[in-house]
């Protein structure tokens, strides 16, 4: 079927388009005709007083008075990072470097140290996002494979210098307040609701089990002597 022809023709080159006095007055009758049928009777209805309606807005206008009334974001929102800890409160990352590899504006940087607890292998001693570089893509939620770190719907990030905006352990780790009643709450994560490990009963680390013998191994290496110096050559 043949596609069907458009043609467009340009508005006809006159004065008052050439100095652009009809799309001015366009304008002008437009903020006028809101300036009139929405902060007039607001003044005399409220005793000159603004007041917005029950979600924030102005009579119908679409704002948000912030910070009074604040938008209702989705829990899927892609807001603040915050690293998620286990039932002991150490934190579930093990320095594997996914997230820092899968991140597209290259602003997660990690430093791994060996973990005391042999079933977790490692932790980082460093775990730091650059938030002035983060384009809160959530390739790094969804890299992690211990559900470590999470998203949240704080949005209110503002800094004085990009030392400020550099994110460590402590900015990062899980807090109450991120929860709370007057908090942001969980933004984008990985599932919603209860984890399916947990369900299952995989929830921990799987070297768990293996702590005892470790523990046996480790002391028994400790009692052998130490090897014999080598031989001159």
């Amino acid at each position: 079927m043949p596609a069907k022809v458009v043609k467009l023709e340009a508005p006809a080159d006159n004065f008052a388009f050439r100095v652009y006095l009809v799309e001015v007055v366009k304008g002008m009758v437009r903020t006028l005709g809101h300036l009139l049928r929405n902060v007039v009777p607001i003044f005399v209805a409220e005793g000159k007083k603004l007041a917005g309606n029950g979600d924030g807005s102005v009579k119908g206008m679409p704002i948000v008075s912030f910070p009074e009334a604040r938008r209702d974001y989705s829990e899927r929102f892609r807001g603040r990072h915050i690293l998620k800890t286990r039932d002991d409160g150490s934190l579930k990352c093990v320095a594997c470097y996914m997230c820092q590899t899968a991140c597209p504006a290259d602003c997660i940087r990690i430093e791994a140290g060996e973990h005391p607890v042999l079933a977790y292998e490692k932790y980082p001693t460093v775990f730091e996002i650059d938030m002035l570089r983060c384009v809160m893509c959530g390739y790094c939620v969804d890299a992690c494979p211990k559900d470590a770190i999470w998203m949240t719907k704080d949005y209110e990030l503002a800094f004085f210098d990009r030392k400020s905006a550099i994110y460590g352990i402590p900015m990062l780790t899980e807090k109450p307040s991120d929860t709370a009643a007057d908090g942001p709450g969980y933004g984008y994560r990985p599932y919603y609701g209860e984890s399916p490990a947990r369900k299952a009963g995989e929830f921990e680390p799987s070297g768990l089990p293996l702590l005892p013998v470790l523990e046996a191994r480790g002391a028994a290496i400790n009692r052998m002597p130490p090897p014999p110096p080598p031989k001159p050559a």
